[in-house]
């Protein structure tokens, strides 16, 4: 069979080709020291080694959120080591204010005074914030300070319940706080308790305020327990002279406490055993206009949150007078004092010893990464590395080849009979 000049050239160009694929492939495989440089070359080991980057990944953002956790929690368990030894030296101070029969009115003053710094301090590490800036103990509303207020007036908690989760594994989640309102605000009280509020709709400007409320009669408390009461202010001509003026309801059946009581604004008042404080400039009603007057409420608790027990034990240090009135009702706000405090450590030692558990959880789920993530390194090493060696080897048998090829066509161009004569 004949083969044509142009044939030849056509098979060596092809076999010269395919050659230095051959080489050139090699030495990508060396330069880059992977085995599998597309999925064409081993498809079924290339999907492998796609799922194993997929794992690999996973696990690295695993254990990155697993920093973050970790470090949540640890500023979280250092607040509130700090909350339990400002509490424990409130429950010092109170212990020293039952010394009724030593301490005089200038010395339970110093006392409120220091209480009332420590207040300051609890609000303060109750509105912690992380080094982006967000409140740790505000659950969801993390953008938001879990307490505004000020120590005249008292509090409000405006975070929620919301914990915060983070995924450090598949199928594993971990909260990552904990919120004001479980840490400080739902401590259970020690005996039935009152809350303190305005009606968020009421006109007047600046707002009315309400103090905390403080329970100067249990007893008569208690038989009133557990109804809410509502304080409604009422049109000016409600009395004469006219002035403005409020009615006492108890909210459950409306029945009236004290009706078109004149108002004085800081003015003490006692409903069935409570005493609380109103002060600023309530807006009247006007029932020709269609306006109600501005309200505020008593609600019946049996939570007391750790601010308003520093509250009450300070306002009863400051209204200590040395009679058997006030020493009575000191020796209570003390026995009521230490009772709620105990209860709200309590409450963090839960916290934190749950802290603790979580860190464990964190930990040995890194554990299990380090050891997954080991195996799949080996054999992902084991599918897409290259050996060197055998590269080496096959690079020089391939240059051989070449080399080989290219002498043989050289030897056979030169067979004709124009070379011959």
């Amino acid at each position: 069979m004949r083969v044509s000049t142009l044939s030849i050239y056509d098979i060596a160009n092809t076999n010269f080709g395919n050659a230095s694929q051959a080489i050139a492939r090699t030495q990508e495989q060396i330069s880059t020291q992977q085995r599998i440089l597309s999925s064409a070359d081993d498809p079924v080991a290339a999907t492998r080694i796609q799922q194993l980057e997929r794992n690999l990944s996973s696990i690295d953002q695993f254990n990155r959120n697993i920093d973050i956790a970790e470090n949540s929690l640890a500023l979280e368990e250092t607040t509130l080591n700090g909350a339990t030894n400002l509490l424990q030296r409130i429950q010092e101070l109170a212990v020293q204010a039952g010394n009724t029969a030593v301490l005089t009115p200038s010395e339970y003053q110093s006392l409120a005074d220091e209480v009332n710094i420590r207040l300051d301090e609890l609000v303060s590490i109750a509105n912690t914030q992380n080094s982006n800036g967000d409140y740790i103990f505000a659950g969801f509303r993390s953008d938001t300070p879990p307490f505004t207020g000020d120590n005249i007036n008292g509090y409000q908690f405006n975070g929620d319940e919301g914990q915060l989760q983070i995924k450090i594994d598949e199928n594993t989640f971990i909260d990552s706080n904990d919120t004001a309102k479980a840490l400080f605000v739902d401590v259970p009280s020690d005996q039935n308790n009152v809350a303190t509020s305005v009606d968020p709709n009421n006109r007047s400007n600046p707002p009315i305020s309400i103090t905390v409320g403080n329970i100067v009669d249990q007893v008569a408390y208690d038989e009133f327990y557990p109804e809410d009461i509502i304080i409604q202010f009422n049109e000016d001509a409600d009395i004469t002279p006219a002035g403005r003026n409020f009615t006492v309801t108890e909210r459950s059946t409306g029945k009236v406490i004290e009706a078109n009581r004149p108002y004085t604004s800081g003015e003490p008042l006692v409903f069935n055993g409570v005493e609380v404080t109103i002060t600023g400039n309530p807006a009247a009603a006007d029932i020709g206009a269609g306006l109600a007057g501005d309200q505020l409420f008593i609600d019946s608790a049996d939570t007391q949150d750790v601010i308003t027990t520093l509250l009450r034990f300070r306002d009863a240090l400051n209204g200590f007078d040395g009679s058997q009135e006030g020493i009575e009702r000191l020796e209570n706000s003390v026995g009521s004092t230490i009772n709620n405090l105990r209860t709200a450590q309590n409450s963090i030692s839960e916290v934190v010893s749950s802290i603790g558990a979580r860190n464990n959880v964190l930990e040995s789920t890194r554990n299990l990464h380090a050891d997954t993530e080991l195996v799949s390194r080996e054999l992902l090493s084991s599918l897409r590395d290259l050996d060197t060696a055998e590269a080496i080897g096959r690079l020089q048998l391939e240059s051989f080849v070449l080399e080989a090829a290219q002498a043989s066509f050289i030897r056979v161009t030169e067979l004709s009979l124009i070379n011959q004569l």
